[in-house]
């Protein structure tokens, strides 16, 4: 079997809740030496990640991915020897707009089962704290479901995402903060 760039290992997860699955991309990138080939939402509501790297540090990886997935995990693959067919199979990365050109200090994704849930928690996050909202889905392509990701400093991320938790109420999927997002996947995430 063929190695790629000398990194023969593929490693994906495959998640319920796409915020679940930025979260897990981040602690694999601040953990492990792994390279994140790909790291984002899917049709059926689903976050997917792909991985490459050595077969060790893939090991680690997995591991750090599972643990940090919880019972989000839906699926996860382990090659130690991906075949080389393999790889143009792999999906190229996402990069964001907006995340590449600025300093990103901390960062939340807010996941919820409605538009007009994921609508409400927004605007309650961006009128109580200053953040800048990145990234937003409604709906198309994930089953309905809706997310937005918005940065700032921690206090700030943290407030928002309160008021946001409290407007999407019984609404809202997922809630992560990530105080230091990795450099790695800032731009990686989703678009």
């Amino acid at each position: 079997m063929a190695e790629v760039d000398g990194s023969p290992a593929l490693g994906i997860f495959e998640l319920e809740h796409i915020a679940r699955g930025v979260l897990v991309a981040d602690a694999i990138c601040k953990r492990t030496e792994i390279e994140i080939l790909a790291s984002r939402p899917i049709s059926g509501g689903k976050h997917l990640i792909y991985l490459r790297g050595g077969v060790a540090e893939m090991e680690e990886a997995m591991d750090v991915g599972r643990e940090i997935a919880g019972q989000s995990l839906i699926d996860s693959l382990f090659l130690p020897m991906a075949d080389e067919q393999l790889w143009p199979a792999i999906p190229e990365s996402i990069n964001a707009s907006g995340w590449t050109s600025d300093v990103i200090l901390s960062a939340a994704i807010v996941e919820t089962q409605t538009i007009c849930g994921l609508l409400a928690a927004m605007d309650a996050a961006c009128k109580v704290a200053e953040v800048v909202v990145r990234d937003v889905r409604l709906g198309v392509g994930i089953m309905g479901k809706a997310f937005f990701t918005m940065t700032g400093d921690l206090d700030d991320v943290q407030a928002a995402a309160d008021a946001a938790r409290e407007h999407a109420a019984e609404r809202l999927l997922a809630l992560e903060v990530i105080p230091a997002p990795a450099n790695e996947i800032v731009g990686l995430l989703i678009q």
